[in-house]
């Protein structure tokens, strides 16, 4: 950095001022016959530098500017012979020889008095000297670490001492084996390094887990050794409030009984799981989503688990894996997702908004394989119903135990219904009918059109029912999926397009099955809204 002394004839200036264009920090003072020097500190537009500075009480007489790059590149010189009286401006940056590269670097900052011994008065802190990082808050930290991978987060410790115990004391440890170079094909080595390093973080953490994450479906050692049993016990000596296990193991495995000693639990989603309740158990007190992924269950454990949750505003029971019988009986549910093997289901839920029953079975024939799910006895308990969803059997188990006109009541808040239905199946039209009749307020309908096989098809019951009943005062959207064309299919469209004077949008995805003829009747069917557009995908 160059120290503009007076170099031209005249008395010494009792000031000189130092201007250092790429922001360097002035680390000495020359001092000059007595005379006090300034260091320019501060970044000023390119297109000008203003007045330099005056001390109060010390005249400035000159001040001479030269670039610290003057010898090197004579472009970049700013006048290195040029003096200019007090109070005149200093020339803008574009006529004092900068390149343009130069005119954005160059700097003027604040004075700081220097005394007359060249020692530093003051010297104000810039961001380049402050150490900000190490400085921040426990409660920052903790955020920043918990947005990292776990990896990344344990190195941490290497950007200061502050920082170096800081990811032991993390509130969220998520382990994923996409963060690890597991490869492609996990050898039994890599699982070992991959089950040694949560065992390292865990035993190596103070305080309390808040969250605990644990993503591996392609580890096929978690069961073995007691792995998963020792994580959850510790879990549940430090106040854990979230658990994820998502794993895909050889051979499910038993829930740790240390998982029912979570009294802090508030969301659970559990996969590959034998779940059995412990003798003693009295229920989680405080969990609002319980989510369970291809699992067995035995007796009505599930139930009483729900039962026993005053809380639980969430279940999802995803691919059941064991010919289990279910009952749920809440008053608190209000989204739940069922999904799985059943051979008795009963769902008893009045303030459920949402609803999907996905029902399989294990043969063809539904009564055979002895399915058994009462939809009366669950519409019926349902008051604040707004979407449902009944797929794979489940409308075929429902229609067998629904009477044409003997739902109990209407269901007002209802908008969107979903079914996988055949509709030349008497008995699952009927249910559909009587589904659509305590609905007055439906705006959105899907259909999963299927053929079943063994059912007789019915061509005319569509074509029977009253198009001035007013079935589909509201509907605005209709989607029928796998539309093949058949008598009941084109009734059932007749009916939706004739009856819905509101109708916007029909749209029908086709299983390449419909010839031009068939198209051309659909296009050309009559509509009792002007505004419906009927889109063939």
């Amino acid at each position: 950095m160059a120290l503009f002394d007076q170099n031209t004839p005249g008395p010494t200036p009792p000031h000189t001022l130092t201007y250092t264009p790429t922001g360097q920090h002035l680390s000495r003072s020359r001092h000059l016959g007595g005379a006090t020097s300034f260091a320019v500190i501060s970044p000023v537009p390119t297109s000008g530098l203003p007045a330099p500075p005056t001390p109060a009480g010390s005249p400035l007489r000159s001040v001479r500017l030269e670039s610290p790059t003057a010898r090197a590149d004579p472009a970049d010189s700013v006048y290195s012979q040029s003096t200019h009286a007090l109070g005149a401006p200093i020339p803008p940056s574009s006529r004092l020889g900068f390149s343009r590269r130069r005119r954005r670097q160059v700097l003027a900052i604040e004075v700081c008095p220097m005394d007359r011994g060249g020692s530093q008065k003051k010297r104000h802190k810039t961001v380049a000297n402050v150490d900000i990082i190490s400085n921040l808050p426990d409660v920052i930290k903790d955020k920043i670490l918990c947005c990292l991978p776990i990896k990344e987060a344990l190195g941490t410790c290497l950007l200061s001492r502050k920082w170096r115990y800081t990811w032991a004391s993390m509130t969220e440890l998520t382990f994923r084996e996409d963060d690890f170079d597991l490869g492609s094909s996990i050898e039994e080595g890599e699982t070992k390094k991959f089950v040694n390093f949560i065992n390292m973080v865990l035993s190596l953490h103070n305080g309390p887990i808040l969250k605990f994450e644990l993503n591996a479906r392609r580890v096929h050692l978690l069961s073995a050794g007691g792995h998963i049993h020792r994580w959850m016990l510790m879990l549940s000596r430090n106040g854990v409030k979230e658990i994820q296990i998502r794993t895909k193991i050889w051979r499910n495995h038993k829930i740790p009984s240390s998982f029912f000693s979570c009294e802090e639990l508030e969301y659970a989603c559990l996969q590959g799981c034998i779940f059995q309740l412990p003798p003693l158990f009295t229920g989680f007190k405080r969990i609002h989503t319980l989510h369970f992924i291809d699992f067995c269950a035995t007796e009505n454990n599930i139930g009483e688990l729900v039962a026993s949750s005053p809380n639980l505003e969430k279940l999802i029971l995803s691919r059941l894996l064991s010919f289990a019988d279910i009952s749920i009986h809440s008053t608190k549910l209000k989204i739940l997702r069922v999904d799985g093997m059943f051979k008795h289901l009963s769902v008893v839920t009045p303030h459920v908004s949402s609803a999907v029953i996905n029902l399989q079975v294990n043969t063809g024939y539904v009564p055979r394989a002895g399915c058994n799910f009462n939809l009366s006895q669950f519409i019926g308990s349902l008051l604040d119903i707004e979407n449902i969803s009944l797929l794979g059997h489940a409308f075929e188990c429902a229609a067998h135990g629904i009477l044409p006109g003997k739902l109990p009541r209407l269901l007002n808040r209802l908008t969107e219904i979903t079914l996988e239905i055949d509709l030349g199946n008497l008995k699952e039209a009927n249910a559909a009918h009587c589904l659509f009749q305590v609905a007055p307020n439906l705006q959105r309908v899907e259909l999963q059109l299927i053929y079943r096989g063994y059912a007789a098809p019915t061509s005319n019951f569509w074509d029977s029912i009253d198009h001035q009943a007013g079935l589909f005062n509201n509907l605005d959207t209709v989607v029928l999926s796998n539309f093949a064309g058949s008598c009941a299919e084109s009734g059932f469209l007749k009916l939706l397009l004739e009856d819905t004077p509101v109708l916007r949008i029909a749209q029908i995805k086709d299983n390449n099955k419909l010839d031009k003829e068939s198209l051309k009747r659909l296009l050309k069917m009559r509509r009792a809204s002007k505004d419906a557009e009927v889109i063939l995908l």
